[in-house]
């Protein structure tokens, strides 16, 4: 994993970029396509989070995660760039989720901004459950995905307060 700290003029000027880019007319789709796009990006993420409720953590370089893939968040960006190194980063949530009595966690999309028929930006949050059924955290969670020759992958997150939501 490598850690990397970008200004706040830097991520300002990453995310106009992207911003401007996804308002491009000449990427204009039709309501039609949004409105696949999203389904797709929905069903993606109950997909990688029914994954990892599983404990599935070997199936998730396979069919939810880009590798490389990225989190950003407080301390900058982190880039997890083999198979072996994402695996080592999901095995160690997981064993710390199951330490404090986790049983399983649910994303909850409060928005999907489709960028074009082949990049969406989810927004939401997820809920973790304890083996006896109480709440344990909600948290708000950003999804960047990307789809690929496989299908949609998710290729970054960052945590973010409930609530933030990217809209295009």
């Amino acid at each position: 994993m490598r850690n990397y700290l970008f200004s706040k003029t830097t991520l300002r000027c990453i995310t106009l970029t992207i911003l401007i880019a996804a308002h491009n007319p000449a990427w204009a789709q039709s309501e039609e396509t949004t409105a696949k796009v999203t389904s797709e990006a929905e069903a993606h993420m109950n997909l990688y989070y029914d994954l990892f409720s599983d404990r599935n953590m070997q199936a998730l370089p396979e069919q939810v995660f880009t590798i490389p893939w990225m989190t950003f968040g407080n301390n900058g960006m982190n880039v997890y760039t083999s198979r072996d190194e994402a695996l080592v980063s999901w095995q160690g949530s997981l064993i710390s989720l199951l330490q404090r009595g986790w049983d399983h966690s649910e994303y909850t999309v409060e928005n999907v901004c489709v960028l074009n028929e082949g990049a969406a930006i989810v927004s939401g949050y997820n809920t973790r459950y304890a083996e006896d059924g109480s709440e344990m955290s909600v948290g708000g969670v950003v999804y960047f995905l990307a789809r690929d020759d496989s299908g949609w992958r998710i290729t970054g997150y960052t945590g973010v307060e409930r609530g933030k939501l990217v809209t295009c």
